[in-house]
C-alpha cells in the first residue's frame, strides 16, 4: 500500500496532474507492488517552487520489505513519466522513500499486514 505524493510547479494543467497520476499508479504495479490494487494511493499537488529546485518531490510511504531494485525502478519509471509529460531531467527529480511498520497503515479501522512480494 504505497502511498505517493507527487508535487509539481502551481499552475501545471490539471490534464498533466491526471495523466501523471494514471500512469504512477500504473507504474507502481509494474515495480513495486504487483499484487496490491485496491490500495495504490497516487496524488498529484501543485506546490509554489521551480523544476530543479525543491520540484518536483516525490514522496513514497510504504510498508518496508521492497528490495532496493523494485524502489530503484519506481524512481526510474517516475521520472521517465515526469520526463514525458513535464520534460522534467532525471537530476531534477527527488524521491524520498520512507518505510513504517505494517501496523501504522490503516484502511477501514483494521493495520495493514506485513507487506510480502508478490510471488510469496
Amino acid at each position: 500500500m504505497p502511498v505517493i505524493r507527487i508535487e509539481v510547479p502551481k499552475g501545471t494543467p490539471d490534464d498533466t496532474q491526471l495523466k501523471i497520476r494514471a500512469d504512477v499508479k500504473e507504474a507502481v504495479l509494474k515495480t513495486l507492488a504487483p499484487k496490491e490494487t485496491k490500495y495504490d494511493y497516487v496524488a498529484v499537488r501543485e506546490v509554489v517552487g521551480i523544476i530543479g529546485d525543491g520540484v518536483p518531490l516525490v514522496e513514497v510511504d510504504l510498508r518496508p520489505g521492497r528490495e532496493p531494485a523494485r524502489k530503484k525502478a519506481l524512481v526510474d519509471a517516475i521520472a521517465a513519466i515526469l520526463k514525458a509529460e513535464m520534460g522534467i531531467v532525471a537530476e531534477d527529480v527527488y524521491v524520498l522513500f520512507r518505510e513504517t511498520p505494517a501496523e501504522n497503515h490503516y484502511t477501514g479501522g483494521t493495520p495493514l499486514p506485513a507487506w510480502v512480494p508478490a510471488d510469496v
